[in-house]
């Protein structure tokens, strides 16, 4: 139970490779902040009207499951 309090406080800098950095919006995003909604660790910030993942991600996808306009991607920007 420690590691995984350890990952989500916010004082511990606990990166783990592919994580929150590979979830992004596509020109699609509207900024209707579901996915800022959805996230059930808080992690997403709208900036500028569009997502941000903060860090960590635990990578449950609630993000890209309820965008209304399909505008949540995982992997590699284009």
């Amino acid at each position: 139970m420690g590691l995984l309090r350890d990952l989500f406080d916010p004082k511990k800098k606990i990166k783990i490779k592919g994580m929150s950095d590979t979830f992004y919006a596509t020109e699609d995003c509207d900024g209707c902040g579901e996915c800022f909604r959805k996230c059930p660790t808080g992690h997403i910030r709208m900036i500028d009207g569009k997502p941000d993942w903060g860090k960590p991600c635990m990578m449950c996808a609630q993000c890209s499951s309820f965008c209304p306009r399909d505008a949540i991607r995982f992997g590699e920007k284009p």
